[in-house]
């Protein structure tokens, strides 16, 4: 460990040794191996291209499997929630689709390793699609109206600051507390802003599974790309 605290390393071991950390890795190699299935082997029937496509496959799977009882943690949130009544149900809509994704994600998983029937399959992807567009369309509308709030505070912020400024006041207390204000809340909204990205991207890929792969947001490499950014969110929003 260097002088200054945790290393690379030291900090990779931490963020492998989490659930979402193991999860985002899988989820970029994923994607990757999608993008290049569009590209570079695109239409190819060689061995590499089929031994990619079953990789592709596998990871899928995997994923499913690591999101094991994760929709715990959406009630969990749910039943521990403080939010205002106007902004529950949006929290309800957020939380609650994402828990029912989670959950029907478990039974996809068991279906595709066997254990329950594969007449279902078909049935439960697309339920499992609609509740993470509901997830996500409730995690977009929270996500907007706390930027425009940050926004709003912020600019208030600024403001008080330059009219103390203008007036010469002998305020240098006050101004690093409001600077620091200021600071928290600009970094509250970028990684709110990321989070609006991610949950844009991930819901460009369900509506996807909602339309069967029809129409134009089909397209394979938009597809991975949308994937790509979505995981790149994660990685950065779970790194220690």
């Amino acid at each position: 460990m260097a002088d200054g605290g945790p290393d690379v390393l030291d900090k990779t071991v931490t963020f492998l040794a989490k659930r979402d950390g193991i999860d985002k890795v899988l989820k970029i190699t994923r994607y990757v191996s999608k993008l290049l299935l569009a590209t570079t082997y695109k239409e190819s029937t060689s061995e590499a291209a089929i031994r990619l496509k079953d990789f592709e496959t596998s990871i899928g799977v995997s994923r499913k499997a690591y999101r094991l009882g994760k929709f715990l943690a959406d009630i969990n949130s749910l039943r521990k929630s403080n939010a205002q009544p106007h902004l529950y149900w949006l929290e309800v809509l957020a939380n609650g689709g994402e828990g029912c994704y989670y959950f029907l994600e478990q039974l996809t998983w068991l279906i595709k390793a066997g254990m329950l029937n594969k007449r279902y399959q078909h049935r439960v992807t697309k339920l499992s699609a609609w509740s993470e567009m509901t997830g996500y369309m409730g995690n977009i509308i929270l996500s907007s109206l706390f930027i425009r709030a940050s926004l709003a505070r912020e600019k208030a912020l600024q403001v008080d600051l330059d009219t103390r400024k203008k007036h010469d006041e002998e305020c240098l207390p006050e101004e690093g507390v409001i600077r620091a204000q200021l600071k928290q809340l600009q970094s509250k909204r970028v990684m709110k802003s990321l989070a609006l990205i991610q949950d844009l991207s991930d819901s460009t890929l369900a509506l996807n599974d909602i339309t069967d792969g029809k129409g134009i947001i089909a397209h394979p490499v938009w597809l991975a790309t949308a994937g790509l950014i979505s995981a790149a969110v994660s990685v950065h929003k779970n790194w220690p």
